[in-house]
């Protein structure tokens, strides 16, 4: 009888716990949608999912204002980067990459907002439509160029539209793996 109970307890907490991560939006092709997000004024959400996905690029966000760049894969965060391999592009633990990410956000929303950036062995700068707004060391495109740091960031911001583009670029030159391989945090 007790075994029977348990086996219930676990298979009721397995089906909770999937309906509960089906509710939260995930990126799909570089895109986020939060514009129906239930508790506009208290969320948090992992940025999981697809973003695009850009190997031996380190990328500014001018670029994407000159010209419509399509992304070599939509790379799965979190991840190691030495797991992706799409049509001819083979990535290798040590490297640099530029990673976006388009967040759709409900009309006129405007609140204080921030990002709980983990602590990865790789370097990264966080751009936020357009501007600078943190670093982990100094990314390059060699291991020269390339200044690694072990810090934790919290970014606050506060939106001036519906639309907020993350550009994140990183390199990676001393860990065996390299990308994002801890969730990016979102929310008040």
């Amino acid at each position: 009888m007790m075994k029977y109970r348990l086996v219930l307890l676990l298979s009721v907490c397995s089906l909770l716990s999937l309906q509960v991560s089906e509710a939260l939006p995930k990126a799909e092709k570089g895109i986020i949608d939060l514009r129906n997000i239930d508790n506009k004024d208290d969320f948090i959400l992992r940025l999981n999912g697809e973003w695009e996905f850009y190997w031996n690029k380190l990328l500014h966000p001018h670029d994407f204002k000159k010209s419509k760049i399509k992304p070599d894969i939509y790379g799965k965060v979190p991840s190691y980067w030495n797991n992706y391999s799409n049509k001819g592009v083979k990535t290798e633990a040590k490297g640099y990459a530029s990673y976006r990410l388009v967040i759709l956000l409900p009309q006129g929303y405007r609140e204080s907002l921030g990002f709980d950036m983990p602590v990865f062995n790789s370097s990264y700068n966080i751009y936020i439509n357009g501007e600078y707004y943190a670093g982990n060391g100094f990314p390059g495109k060699s291991a020269e160029e390339t200044k690694p740091e072990y810090r934790r960031n919290l970014i606050k911001f506060n939106p001036a539209s519906d639309t907020i583009d993350v550009l994140i670029n990183v390199s990676n030159y001393t860990h065996r793996k390299g990308g994002f391989w801890l969730p990016v945090k979102f929310g008040t």
